[in-house]
């Protein structure tokens, strides 16, 4: 589908980071096999070479790379004193009026930010956060679009050594409050309404019924509204306006120095067998993760634009505002990608001179829905690659793609996680991409295909295993102070590795290919959904009894999310009444991205014999990547479920 050519090859990030270990540290590699081979044999001095390489910059050094006796216990750079926020705003001192932030809404209207105007207003903010008394390891959440004020606020919390967490607006209280309840944030930046697809979204109800629940929360920013006040909370109401009013000076600002393992943000697992798992990362995990994968695997530098479609519940925008510290600029999009139709992303594009566009192959489906053609009504003259992440990507979107863009487009899939806050697998410039695959696994990160006794597979699908230790490894989930919910999740079997919860197969050539999910987690358009949260809100809705959703990631059902349901016995057939209310209830209490494409009447929810919901071998069903025979396998004591899901899925 690609391959590089002699001036791919001299111009990549990754010759020059060779040329560089060659000149400074006496190291020569043949290739990127041998120098990622290096990187996960030899990693202390990889990532010691990267500290260098990306000139960290920390008021007290560290005294040794990493210690620890695993993956769980293994600090990295300790003894190091620095901050996250610092490394974003460091353009500031070489290009003041270079463009760092280019902001769009749904109107069309545009927004710069030079670097100077950027670090202004994050100190403004930070400082006023000091003065509310917000101090280092204080948790700041977000309830915020994916704004300039989004940013800065995330910045300038991070600045003061503070801990920032985010959910999107579309987000309801119950979803909002699974995750935000676990933190306790002291302040919470808000918006009491937002735009999307043409349409004012009013969440002033919703906001009340989150901050009821949050009686940790002392302070609320509204960013757009000077007038509302809860109902019930007592937080104190402040605007954004009255932070912006804070003394900025760079010379009277510091940055917080912390620890290198502080807690930077907290992100969220989909929530699928229970709440959602908040994940803690740290400073350097996510400083080291974010500048090594844009860099080496986006090929991003201080000249490129980077724009990364995403709402601010997602890990790929908090990836995104890690991509400062690089020097690029960054464009945040508040609104649909759809709205008022499929070409405003690529109308962006061109009018910020955008050089890599990251999106999910849901918003590509969309395009061949509607017979889209980029080439056709845009110039796309600076686009160098599009990206796409979050789900896996079928070898179709590819051979639409190809052709819908100019040749010189790099166009590959990146496989990574919220777990990790980064990549595990992505593009190389040096060698070749081919259609369905990822080109080869992201420097740092030794991953493994394995079987269930732990032996390493080729050229054949295996459970995903990260086996060397690495910076950008959650350092623990929140509210689990013994480490056992953590090391359940994800080190569990196959001698203590990391434990993805994906399908892959790598081939002999360091190629890789992602089947999907080995667990039950949803991804839906990119975003991780958990079925949980939705059989949560359905639990006490008259009507219905029980449910079971899945989210076919191939086959004719490809990205729908599908929801089944059993009525009570001896329930009247719906008249579609019913389905509508689920709709509803779904989108006002989780968001409109939970809200399923199909609502099947079924008779009966398989289970297994240990009462589990059968999503996995449901989904594979659907897929056509399970027999009806494997399917029978798993459902052995219900043969009446067994004939009505087979004969449902042999149907269509």
């Amino acid at each position: 589908m690609w391959e590089p050519s002699e001036a791919d090859t001299e111009a990549s990030t990754l010759t020059a980071f060779m040329r560089w270990l060659d000149e400074f540290r006496g190291l020569s590699f043949t290739g990127y096999a041998d120098l990622w081979d290096w990187s996960v044999r030899e990693y202390e001095l990889f990532w010691a070479a990267l500290w260098e390489y990306f000139q960290v910059e920390a008021s007290v050094p560290y005294d040794r790379v990493c210690q620890g006796d695993s993956l769980q216990t293994m600090e990295w750079f300790p003894g190091a004193r620095l901050n996250f926020a610092q490394h974003l705003l460091r353009y500031e001192r070489t290009r003041p009026d270079a463009t760092a932030m280019i902001c769009y809404n749904e109107d069309g209207a545009r927004n710069d930010w030079s670097w100077s105007e950027l670090a202004d207003a994050v100190r403004r903010v930070a400082t006023g956060l000091r003065a509310l008394g917000i101090r280092p390891g204080d948790r700041v959440a977000g309830y915020v679009p994916n704004s300039a004020q989004a940013a800065i606020a995330l910045i300038a919390t991070t600045a003061i050594g503070a801990i920032w967490s985010s959910c999107s607006p579309e987000f309801g209280a119950s979803i909002s409050l699974d995750r935000l309840g676990q933190i306790e944030p002291r302040l919470i930046f808000a918006v009491s309404h937002y735009g999307y697809a043409g349409k004012d979204r009013d969440r002033r109800a919703t906001l009340d019924e989150i901050l009821s629940g949050l009686p940790s929360a002392e302070h609320v920013i509204l960013l757009n509204d000077t007038e509302w006040c809860p109902a019930v909370s007592a937080a104190i109401v402040s605007t954004w306006e009255s932070l912006l009013a804070s003394p900025s000076g760079p010379e009277a600002f510091h940055f917080e120095q912390v620890a290198s393992d502080h807690p930077l943000w907290i992100v969220y697992t989909s929530g699928t067998s229970g709440p959602p798992k908040a994940i803690v990362h740290s400073h350097i995990g996510a400083l080291m993760g974010a500048m090594k994968d844009v860099h080496f695997h986006l090929e991003a530098t201080h000249t490129s634009v980077l724009l990364f479609y995403s709402t601010t519940g997602w890990i790929i925008w908090n990836m995104l505002i890690s991509s400062l510290s690089l020097g690029a600029t960054v464009v945040l999009y508040e609104g649909s990608p759809f709205y008022p139709d499929v070409g405003t992303l690529w109308r962006q594009i061109d009018d910020a001179r955008v050089t890599v566009f990251t999106t999910s192959p849901g918003f590509i489906t969309k395009l061949i829905d509607t017979s889209y053609v980029p080439t056709a009504r845009h110039a796309i003259d600076t686009l160098e690659a599009l990206v796409l992440v979050g789900a896996v990507v079928e070898d179709a979107l590819y051979d639409w793609l190809v052709p819908a863009l100019p040749p010189r487009v790099r166009i590959f899939s990146q496989a990574g996680s919220t777990e990790i806050c980064g990549g595990y697998a992505g593009s190389v410039r040096l060698l070749p991409t081919r259609a369905g695959e990822i080109t080869a696994r992201a420097l740092g990160m030794n991953v493994e295909a394995v079987d269930g006794q732990a032996r390493r597979l080729r050229n054949q699908p295996g459970e995903l295993v990260i086996c060397a230790p690495f910076p950008n490894a959650p350092r623990r989930l929140w509210n689990d102070p013994t480490g056992a919910r953590f090391s359940e999740a994800y080190l569990a079997g196959h001698a203590g590795w990391w434990r993805q919860g994906d399908v892959i197969t790598i081939y002999d050539d360091g190629a890789c290919r992602v089947h999907g999910r080995s667990d039950a987690t949803i991804k839906r358009r990119g975003i991780r959904i958990g079925s949980n949260e939705i059989y949560r809100v359905l639990g006490s809705l008259a009507g219905v009894s029980d449910a079971i959703v899945v989210c076919p990631e191939a086959g004719v059902w490809r990205g729908q999310l599908m929801l089944f349901v059993q009525r009570p016995s001896g329930a009247p057939p719906d008249d579609g009444t019913l389905h509508h209310r689920i709709n509803d209830i779904i989108e006002d209490a989780l968001s409109p991205r939970h809200v399923p494409d199909q609502i099947i009447d079924t008779p009966a929810i398989p289970y297994t014999v240990t009462g589990k919901r059968l999503e996995v071998p449901l989904r594979r069903l659907l897929e056509r990547n399970l027999s009806h025979r494997d399917f029978a396998a798993s459902l052995p004591h219900d043969p009446d479920t067994l004939r009505w899901y087979t004969a449902f899925s042999a149907a269509q």
